[in-house]
């Protein structure tokens, strides 16, 4: 309770002196306001929710702005508001990769919008579907599917923080982080990147408490070091070929030598194979131990568009007995437009339907976060 009077107090006196107060985001008071978009509704019809709407950007509240669809400027008296940004045609759009766009998507045309955490960004952890049926996925803080899945009824103490940091690293320009994540994208308890090896909480990534970092060519003699588990080395096949890579890739920079080409390997966050593997002019979406998912492929023209997610399932479903009844198109994805007993529906990426009983000329497009903004 004296916190709160401390924090009014402030508030009075900033408004009655006129006196401007930059208030300390360290200070122990606190915030007043609800702390998730989905528990603050804003009073006018002008105002939107930010996770620093208040209290010189401290704490949430509502700010002022354009909303979706609004005509826009530079020279604008109000800019377009939090998630949105002034695009094309000089209207307010949806800007996808900042969280709070979710709460401008009309609920009754997209089926799903991802879930925010207490400070506007994108949750690290995103569940579809039912209890018995749905999966978890791991996401980027810019809204983007990343590495780490799990079954919803075993997604309880998936936090997907190791795949959310190695995410954030290397969108900061680290290429050579050595991060392992297991597959629901939580921590391997041993960790070793930039030299050193240490042993971590599996959920949080946290340090465990009384061991000590130590120079990676002593690894072996951590408390949560297991021959079994580990082996001799801690970087797996695919990641030593991968960091090789790399480690080429930059000697050939500080040379001077910019016109040598790689074919990239490309590793998950848990050293296995990733999705798709490129020989020549071709891309085939492989299994976790390199493998390919035959018959899936697409040119590299097309690259960019491949995510191999309905390949991959194929395999998934079929390890744990269950049945795959979406098809896949001839690059791995899922067709967005699905047939089932005559009735067309429609799919996202992932495979969860968005959108039923539409007709043959049905833009999927429209149901799926994100696909058109």
């Amino acid at each position: 309770m004296s916190a709160l009077v401390a924090l009014l107090l402030v508030i009075v006196v900033s408004h009655v002196k006129g006196v401007k107060v930059t208030p300390n985001c360290n200070s122990s008071l606190g915030c007043v306001s609800p702390a998730t978009p989905q528990s603050t509704s804003c009073p006018a019809s002008d105002e939107f929710w930010s996770p620093s709407g208040s209290l010189g950007g401290c704490c949430p509240g509502c700010v002022r702005g354009l909303a979706v669809g609004a005509p826009c400027t530079a020279e604008s008296e109000l800019p377009c508001a939090p998630g949105l940004v002034c695009g094309l045609g000089g209207i307010c759009r949806l800007n996808v990769g900042d969280c709070l766009s979710t709460l401008h998507v009309r609920n009754d045309t997209v089926a799903w919008v991802p879930q925010c955490d207490n400070k506007g960004r994108y949750a690290a952890r995103q569940c579809r579907g039912d209890r018995l049926n749905g999966r978890c996925f791991c996401y980027s803080a810019r809204g983007e599917r990343i590495f780490g899945w799990e079954w919803r009824n075993r997604a309880d103490n998936m936090t997907c923080a190791c795949s959310r940091r190695r995410a954030d690293l290397e969108a900061e320009g680290r290429f050579d982080v050595t991060l392992h994540c297991t597959p629901n994208g939580n921590y391997e308890e041993l960790q070793c990147d930039g030299g050193l090896c240490w042993c971590v909480n599996p959920r949080s990534g946290i340090q465990q408490p009384g061991t000590r970092a130590v120079p990676q060519s002593y690894w072996t003699l951590l408390p949560c070091y297991n021959d079994t588990l580990y082996g001799v080395q801690y970087l797996r096949r695919c990641e030593s070929v991968a960091f090789s890579q790399v480690l080429q890739r930059r000697q050939f920079i500080i040379r001077g030598h910019t016109g040598v080409t790689f074919t990239n390997t490309l590793c998950d966050y848990d050293g296995s194979h990733g999705r798709y593997l490129i020989e020549g002019q071709e891309a085939s979406c492989t299994w976790v131990d390199g493998s390919k998912l035959t018959p899936y492929k697409t040119s590299l023209r097309t690259l960019a568009a491949m995510n191999c997610n309905c390949a991959r399932d194929e395999r998934y479903f079929a390890m744990v007995g269950r049945t795959m009844e979406l098809a896949c198109e001839s690059n791995g994805n899922y067709v967005p437009l699905q047939s089932r007993n005559g009735d067309l529906f429609c799919v996202d990426p992932d495979g969860f339907i968005v959108a039923q009983n539409v007709t043959s000329e049905q833009n999927c497009n429209e149901f799926i976060f994100g696909a058109i903004v």
